[in-house]
């Protein structure tokens, strides 16, 4: 029967009855903690001696042991012990630890972070520095150096840094001066050229006219001359008008212009008129520079009759207040490969046209006098076959015109 006010619970109890093995429960009783315990109590079964452990056996006597239980077994006795004892001294011993280790933990705590963020600083405080001199140097501040500081593997490592963008900017000076020499002598050389390559193409042109009088191989040699001296003189002009490019020498210079005159001009001065389908739109006056929009259509049209395939359609239009002209052809098209150098200087797809008429700057120039005007000049493969050179400008339209 359970005492009133007993730690001994119902639910102790029926554990013990359960699981007949020792049970322990804590308690809050009145506020306070209690352990109660429950027990079991076994006997053991006499032996064949008729010796029981605690307790003792008259000889003769009667066992109280069943035949079925072998001598030595433990036996329930249907007896249970329990046992509560209050946990007040335990708890306070308990409390007093954890609060000597929370007054002790604290300060330690804290004198363990001070030298913990020190030591974070020093180690972070360089790495921060390199990403920094890195994200400048990449941005083009080759005569960036971080500092070096101590004498441990990140000092190594910012020495091997600095000694990396020392090299790199080395290097680049000396890019740079071979790049700017290399420019100077092709632009010297070009306006060297120019002068006895003019006396020449008059020569050459003398010898054109007198070309039918003379027999059929010297008038052949005479013509070889003439083609020669003329793919020459456009070669030393490309190389020139690049050299202003480079120079930062070329300037624009607009004026009103009408559109499709301009661009029939274009062709009919080059005698490309019975070669080309257009679509212009009339009476549509821009300001542009009439010279670079000449030199522009006439390196894409040429472009496009000596490596695409007949008919060359050149067409404009207009839209959100920019000129839009393109330059299609119905060849093999690009090999896509091919695609992203065809503005490239002297780049040529194909090596079996090193001799052909084109100097390999042609489309250079002509991207160099797009972007002068603030426009965009991209080449793609047309849907239908063929390449597509679409020039896109931003121009101001003298008076309102309509499509």
């Amino acid at each position: 029967v359970r005492a009133a006010g007993s730690a001994v619970t119902d639910g102790l109890r029926a554990a013990v009855r359960e699981h007949h093995a020792p049970i322990f429960q804590r308690v809050d009783r009145g506020g306070q903690p209690w352990l109660a315990i429950g027990m079991p109590v076994d006997f053991t079964a006499p032996d064949a001696q008729g010796h029981a452990s605690g307790t003792t056996s008259t000889p003769g006597a009667p066992s109280s042991s069943s035949p079925s239980t072998p001598p030595g077994a433990t036996k329930p006795s249907g007896l249970v012990v329990y046992a509560e004892f209050a946990l007040d001294d335990e708890q306070a011993d308990i409390s007093a630890l954890v609060t000597a280790a929370q007054a002790g933990a604290l300060p330690a705590l804290a004198l363990a972070v001070v030298p913990a963020l020190f030591a974070a600083r020093r180690v972070l405080l360089p790495v921060r520095r390199l990403r920094e001199a890195a994200e400048r140097i990449t941005s083009g501040e080759l005569d960036t150096r971080s500092p070096v500081t101590g004498r441990d593997e990140l000092a190594d490592l910012t020495v091997t840094f600095n000694e990396m963008a020392r090299a790199l900017e080395k290097d680049d000076a000396e890019l740079r001066r071979m790049e700017a020499n290399a420019r100077r002598f092709a632009a010297d050389v070009s306006h060297e050229l120019r002068t006895p390559l003019a006396a020449m193409s008059a020569v050459t042109e003398v010898l054109d006219e007198d070309a039918a009088r003379l027999d059929p191989d010297t008038a052949d040699a005479v013509r070889l001359i003439s083609d020669e001296t003329s793919k020459l003189a456009r070669m030393v002009e490309d190389l020139i008008e690049v050299s202003r490019f480079d120079a930062g020498a070329a300037d624009l210079l607009l004026d009103e212009i009408d559109v499709a005159v301009a661009l029939r001009k274009t062709l009919q001065l080059r005698g490309w008129q019975d070669q080309v389908e257009t679509g212009l739109p009339e009476d549509l006056r821009v300001r542009l520079d009439p010279r670079r929009i000449d030199v522009v259509v006439a390196n894409l049209v040429g472009n496009a009759l000596r490596h695409g395939g007949a008919p060359v359609r050149l067409t404009a239009s207009t839209t959100s207040g920019r000129l839009r002209i393109d330059v299609a052809d119905q060849g093999p098209g690009i090999d896509p490969e091919v695609l992203p150098h065809v503005f490239d200087r002297f780049f040529k797809a194909d090596a079996a046209r090193a001799r052909s008429g084109g100097s390999g700057l042609g489309l250079a120039i002509a991207m160099e006098n797009v972007r002068l005007h603030g426009g965009t000049l991209r080449v793609a493969n047309g849907p239908g076959g063929g390449a597509v050179f679409t020039v896109e400008l931003p121009c101001r339209f003298p008076r309102s015109v309509s499509n």
